[in-house]
């Protein structure tokens, strides 16, 4: 079966999305039921069903322009995955887009002889992404303030605290759980995710891949107050709409999907950087960008920070050394936003990278890490060895070298931040999964 994977497109996420749900629900479906209790599902398994695995076939077609013509898909056979060359997928997609704009002739067009040798849950699933898709369609329910003092939260981080940090976690496979067992373990008085669930954010994603895991294993209550928890706005949340992800903020009590956590010392300042990417095709190729109404409340928050140190927070990367944004290495819509608040920032922490790159001072900013790393599964070769932009300044280790994650059978290793603060001191110190004790590495946040 495949590995988890997924692609920076709407479309392909919600289709699998639809598919992983209706595989998903008809394995609930056969488990037996705890007498009185709710089916539920415990996860999504990290080897992914048939069903799966072919979505994820199809979309590495399409996202790698890879040609697949009907007469080339040939028609679905027990021969294997590779035979069917996303048959399946794609003759289930045309039900559904002819669904979605009422053409009566579109269920003849796509080979109903052939489509009736796939699985019967492929109609399931063409319903399904209909749903989803016109969900895509709508206006993201984006919270402005009123008022600059809005989002602005007083008393729930305390002047001596634990704030641990992950990003890129919503998998719902094993990898997620560990690593939030290693966190919860270490007490954290504040937890913040940097966004994305997987693998459009909806419903059913955020409440079994998200909520329902966070909730048990931090141990949250039932009203979900007895840790405080956050969590970011990331672009695959955005992709069925952004409705099921607001929702999910007022379970946790979230004022908007950016905020400013705070005590007499510290100020935790989350930005969304999602709402702009929710569609790339539109959004410049992942070069995203502020709101120009949270540019202020931002630049209001770091400029009248009343002698706080601060500590930004994203989804998205300002800069990478082993990626790119929009072919480059700096995101030249949202650099200008934020360049005149970066010499004010203690550190700035993003995700979006399924990586983990520590980054020296740049561009005005003190220091900043990508940690994208808390479940994705990543392969050893799917990183570049060596930097593609190397004059982004890189922390080094003891050996000379930058400090990059360990592997474990040929995946690099999961990880998360904890930052602690007493007073006016911090420091911050990055986890791997390899090793819950002992920290990669540490900074004191001067």
């Amino acid at each position: 079966m495949a590995r988890f994977k997924q692609f920076h497109d709407p479309e392909l996420s919600i289709w699998q999305a639809a598919v992983g749900e209706v595989e998903a629900k008809a394995g609930v479906a056969l488990q037996t039921q705890d007498a009185g209790g709710p089916r539920v599902v415990a996860g999504r398994p990290d080897d992914l069903g048939t069903m799966s695995s072919e979505a994820i076939a199809y979309c590495r077609h399409v996202d790698e322009g890879i040609p697949m013509a009907e007469t080339a898909a040939g028609q679905p056979s027990t021969e294997g995955l590779l035979q069917t060359l996303g048959f399946c997928s794609l003759a289930a997609l045309k039900l559904a887009k002819a669904k979605i704009v009422g053409d009566p002739e579109g269920p003849h067009q796509v080979g109903l002889a052939k489509f009736g040798d796939c699985d019967p849950k492929y109609a399931e699933a063409a319903a399904k992404y209909a749903e989803y898709f016109v969900a895509q369609q709508r206006q993201i329910p984006y919270i402005v303030y009123k008022n600059l003092s809005d989002f602005v939260i007083d008393g729930k981080l305390p002047s001596k605290a634990k704030v641990a940090i992950l990003g890129d976690w919503g998998t719902g496979q094993n990898a997620a759980k560990v690593l939030l067992r290693q966190i919860a373990n270490k007490n954290p008085d504040v937890v913040i995710h940097l966004g994305d669930i997987y693998y459009a954010g909806t419903q059913f994603e955020i409440t079994n891949y998200f909520l329902q895991i966070w909730q048990q294993t931090l141990n949250l209550g039932t009203q979900l107050n007895r840790i405080p928890t956050f969590t970011l706005a990331g672009n695959h949340d955005m992709y069925c709409g952004g409705v099921p992800y607001y929702q999910l903020l007022k379970q946790l009590g979230q004022p908007a999907s950016y905020f400013c956590l705070r005590n007499a010392n510290w100020q935790f300042v989350a930005m969304d950087t999602g709402y702009n990417d929710h569609n790339p095709a539109a959004g410049g190729d992942g070069a995203t960008y502020l709101q120009d109404t949270e540019v202020t409340w931002l630049a209001d928050k770091v400029n009248n920070a009343g002698g706080r140190r601060t500590v930004l927070m994203s989804h998205h990367q300002l800069f990478t050394a082993y990626d790119a944004i929009d072919n480059g290495a700096i995101n030249m819509r949202l650099y200008p936003q934020v360049a005149p608040l970066l010499p004010k920032v203690a550190l700035w922490l993003w995700g979006h990278e399924h990586d983990f790159t520590l980054y020296d001072a740049y561009k005005g900013l003190a220091r900043s890490c990508c940690m994208g790393h808390a479940a994705f599964p990543v392969g050893q070769a799917e990183i570049p060895s060596e930097p593609k932009h190397p004059e982004i300044p890189l922390i080094k280790g003891d050996d000379g070298d930058p400090v990059r994650l360990g592997v474990t059978a040929g995946l690099y290793n999961h990880g998360y931040a904890i930052i602690d603060i007493g007073g006016p001191a911090g420091q911050v110190s990055y986890y791997q999964d390899s090793d819950e004790d002992t920290p990669m590495y540490t900074q004191a946040l001067t």
